[in-house]
């Protein structure tokens, strides 16, 4: 009955981004009702359903001008909580103006600054400071993860900027029990981190689930490898500690309904101490359910879908985490199969929990993510047992040292020392292999319920043999290999928000190419400036935007110049995606800033064309012509390579070729007439001249520019000249997104 009761109040959430899908699953569970004889429960099934629908129903986002998110600035008191990140000259997290929390970022004023907010965070503390407001900006790329709704659904309208922070006027807050907790916890990873002791900042991950002192780059290739999971508190964590915590408390011998009570007491003191991610919560909730409600026959399914039911009704939004996705559906998967893998030996049950969960996560992380990880398959069925049986034991017991001690003796480091010997050396080793990702563009809703039945009938086959299982999981594996490479692609060219830079794709025949990564101008930092994680902007626009077109690989990245916000991403971008062909041109002045990116290509087997050597190529069905790529050169927009692409509509990719390249060039730009003109420079009035509108005779110009930029990009002049050739204009400040395909589209108006 629960489980069916989830199923609803999880189809009446879904109705309003999916209703077919919703319909599809609310379907399956009316079936299962009657199947079971409880035709009774039907009406209470549309009862749940309907009331979630209601209960989740949001007020429409207000549409406002993407160019203008600024609400003013003020002095106010700003409330710091526990989520404060120090991380080089970058101080952010969470805080409370006038008891509404707002995402806040400070950067750092001086080095003796930056000492003294180490020695002392500021968690819980209220001081007054100057801050300007400002709406969280859509996905100006049409991207499934939106950071506006994801920020809202913690309940953030604003982010801040702090201007400046009065730290003599800050006072101590009264903290309630939680936010106690939430306090200690914080304190404590200060704490070990401070101590100084061999690979601490993995510990307080393990530990805390506290991630702050994590590189990007070590981040990064846990992700490759498919266990970021398990260096990040989650349910089986929870659970780990619990059957722990209850053996320990029956070899004192104390009474079961003591050690139920403790149980009672640290479970929600350990949930508050872990960070409360969903996956924790979940696992939390389930094992008191069962516990508090197991002799009155309450199964482990009811647990689980109880614990979903009521997680939902405290937090509807939940529903759209990730990590309550994973760790709801691959909790309910284990649960149904519990029974087909009984009585097996623990090494054979070890692999075939392991397998089950990765085949589980598939249609969550397609869904989420559009790829999944053929290699976290093979890297789970050593790091899991690895992690249950050594680290994290090991890091536990270092937590509960610290917390009792204050300090650890010497021996710890060599232990830790073993410990993340075999981890790295295993990390190493699998880095070596190299099996292809499954990438998978964006689907309808129904393609993933569809993909999730079929997981399930390749479990079902484990009731059978253990063969007829590896063989349906080998089937899932090669068809939805089959579905990456077979997908079809668009037709067209793509103008992509990167802010203050540069970057489209051209996309025909399944191949691509893409015309510079944006990027930004990286200042020199002293050392205490320098950032573990930065922002690596790339994965959120360009690489995003490829994945969820489907694409696992680059064929051709063009690169017009050594400008950082036109190349200024391609080194993250290599190391995100794998790139065919690498062009540019190695004699534009300034080309010395390509040396990282050179080696970096070198390495993962990117060919190098100097474009001098390449007058055209061909993408798919489009012709792609490449001018300006002989010297000499004044400068380094003098040296902007410019394309002109056919394909269906042709199109003029100016670069940041100024007016003077544009009068020298003339006869070879005005060849023949275009119809997408791709404004020069991102609208600086040196380039996009009255001659040059004249004889092209474009019907459409593009600007790529950041909003509120500096430069004050695009012109009043250059914009005076295109209404004056009555040009069509798309600007990615006020559109985001623009794409040429079949039809003109834009990420504010798809």
């Amino acid at each position: 009955m629960w489980f069916n009761l989830a199923v609803a109040a999880c189809c009446g959430i879904l109705f309003r981004s999916a209703p077919l899908s919703a319909c599809i699953l609310f379907l399956l569970v009316i079936c299962h009702s009657y199947r079971k004889q409880r035709s009774v429960y039907v009406i209470g099934l549309f009862g749940v359903s309907l009331f979630f629908y209601f209960y989740t129903s949001a007020e429409a986002a207000p549409d406002f001008d993407w160019t203008d998110t600024e609400r003013g600035t003020m002095t106010s008191l700003l409330s710091f909580t526990d989520d404060q990140n120090v991380d080089g000259d970058y101080f952010s997290g969470v805080a409370l103006i006038e008891d509404q929390p707002v995402r806040f970022s400070y950067h750092i004023k001086s080095e003796s600054e930056h000492k003294q907010l180490l020695s002392r965070m500021p968690y819980f503390r209220a001081c007054s400071a100057s801050v300007e407001l400002r709406q969280p900006l859509p996905n100006t790329n049409g991207l499934k993860f939106d950071y506006a709704a994801f920020l809202k659904r913690q309940g953030i309208r604003y982010q801040a900027t702090v201007k400046q922070i009065d730290w003599l006027s800050c006072r101590e807050r009264t903290l309630g029990i939680v936010d106690k907790l939430k306090l200690y916890r914080v304190q404590l990873a200060d704490h070990m981190m401070q101590s100084g002791r061999y690979n601490m900042r993995y510990v307080v991950a393990l530990t805390l689930g506290d991630t702050r002192y994590l590189a990007a780059d070590e981040l990064a290739q846990l992700k490759v490898l498919g266990i970021y999971h398990l260096y990040a508190i989650s349910g089986s964590h929870v659970a780990l500690i619990s059957v722990q915590l209850f053996f320990l408390l029956k070899r004192f011998y104390l009474p079961l309904h003591w050690c139920t009570a403790a149980m009672f007491i640290i479970i929600p003191m350990y949930t508050v101490l872990t960070g409360l991610s969903p996956s924790v919560i979940r696992s939390s909730l389930f094992i008191l359910i069962y516990m508090a409600l197991k002799r009155y026959g309450l199964t482990l399914l009811d647990a689980l879908s109880l614990s979903f039911l009521l997680f939902l009704l405290f937090e509807p939004t939940a529903i759209f985490d990730i990590g309550f996705q994973l760790s709801y559906f691959i909790s309910f998967t284990l649960i149904f199969t519990s029974n087909l893998y009984q009585d097996r030996r623990p090494i054979s049950l070890l692999v075939l929990t392991c397998l089950i969960s990765q085949l589980a996560s598939i249609p969550v992380l397609l869904l989420n993510f559009n790829s999944f990880q053929i290699i976290g398959l093979v890297t789970n069925l050593l790091f899991i047992p690895f992690f249950t049986a050594v680290m994290f034991p090991l890091c536990t017991s270092i937590l509960l040292w610290m917390m009792l001690l204050h300090s650890l003796p010497d021996w710890f480091d060599s232990l830790l020392a073993i410990a993340f010997f075999i981890n790295d050396a295993l990390i190493d080793v699998f880095s070596l292999i190299h099996l292809p990702d499954i990438i998978l563009a964006n689907q309808r809703a129904e393609v993933y319920v569809i993909l999730t039945l079929i997981v399930f009938f390749v479990l079902s086959r484990l009731e059978f043999s253990l063969v007829q299982f590896l063989g349906g999981a080998a089937m899932l594996l090669l068809l939805l290999y089959g579905i990456s490479a077979l997908q079809p692609h668009a037709e067209g060219v793509t103008f992509i928000d990167v802010g203050q830079g540069d970057s489209s794709i051209v996309e025909s025949g399944g191949q691509l190419l893409v015309t510079d990564t944006g990027g930004r101008m990286e200042m020199m930092r002293e050392k205490w400036q320098k950032r573990r994680k930065e922002n690596d902007a790339v994965a959120f626009h360009l690489h995003g935007v490829l994945k969820e077109k489907g694409y696992p690989k680059i064929d051709y990245l063009l690169l017009t110049h050594p400008d950082a916000d036109h190349f200024g991403e391609a080194v993250n971008l290599l190391r995100l995606i794998h790139v065919d062909y690498l062009i540019l041109n190695t004699e534009a002045p300034g080309h010395d800033k390509y040396a990282e990116l050179l080696g970096l290509a070198k390495e993962s087997g990117t060919q190098i064309i100097h474009a001098g050597q390449l007058d055209k190529l061909q993408v798919g069905q489009a012709v792609v012509e490449l001018l300006n790529t002989e010297g000499p050169f004044s400068d380094e927009n003098d040296s902007s390579i410019i394309t002109r692409v056919t394909l269906g509509r042709r199109y003029l990719l100016m670069g940041d070729a100024p007016a003077e390249k544009e009068r020298s060039l003339m006869d070879q730009l005005c060849s023949e007439q275009i119809d997408v003109l791709k404004v020069g420079h991102h609208g600086s009035k040196t380039s996009t001249s009255d001659e040059l509108l004249e004889c092209l005779k474009p019907e459409y110009a593009v600007i790529s520019a950041g909003r509120n930029n500096r430069f004050g990009h695009p012109h009043e002049e250059v914009m005076a000249r295109l209404n004056k050739s009555r040009v069509h204009i798309l600007n990615t400040q006020t559109d985001g997104k623009i794409e040429f395909l079949e039809t003109v589209r834009t990420a504010k108006r798809p």
